[in-house]
């Protein structure tokens, strides 16, 4: 295990756990996650829902995407690298920056929804959330509408204890993963 200050060795550590898992059984987990996550939005009259497109061994949230096609989904569209800015619209998606989908228009620089799916390589129990380093959600998530639920979308093996915590690190308000929906 990397030292727990190295920000940069422990999401090195991370993406090797998540790589090493088989595409099969990543899908499976992803399914069943989008099945826990479905429940949980019909259970709250949850119907818009700020998402993200899989990179590499990511999550993968089609599932709910396809199973709900009257949801609204809106996808983060990188705005500015530096600072790191988002910027959020619905579907068609096409190619972006980093190999990831992006929407085509991107008219909201928030998410107008009542859920926010966030992406990560390692989520700690007290809701902090080891990203990629450039800090998008870190942007985003102060910025959000009261109310607006914020959710670490992984699976289960992505959880840790803790995780170290910089000064602009935002905590999420539970985790999404195979196993279920945990709010804190």
């Amino acid at each position: 295990m990397p030292d727990p200050r190295d920000k940069a060795a422990l999401r090195r550590h991370h993406l090797a756990l998540r790589d090493a898992v088989d595409p099969l059984e990543r899908a499976l987990w992803s399914a069943e996650a989008c099945r826990h996550l479905a429940a949980f939005c019909q259970d709250r009259g949850i119907h818009s829902i700020a998402a993200f497109w899989p990179l590499g061994s990511e999550i993968d949230l089609r599932p709910l995407m396809d199973a709900h096609p009257f949801w609204t989904f809106f996808f983060p569209r990188i705005v500015e690298k530096d600072p790191p800015t988002l910027a959020w619209g619905p579907r068609p998606l096409g190619p972006g920056a980093w190999g990831l989908q992006e929407p085509l228009a991107a008219p909201h620089p928030s998410p107008p929804v009542q859920l926010v799916l966030v992406p990560g390589l390692a989520f700690a129990a007290d809701g902090h959330r080891l990203g990629y380093g450039r800090g998008f959600y870190d942007g985003v998530l102060p910025g959000l509408a009261p109310g607006v639920l914020t959710l670490g979308t992984g699976f289960r093996m992505q959880k840790c204890e803790s995780l170290p915590v910089g000064p602009r690190d935002v905590p999420v308000m539970g985790f999404a993963d195979e196993a279920g929906i945990q709010v804190l």
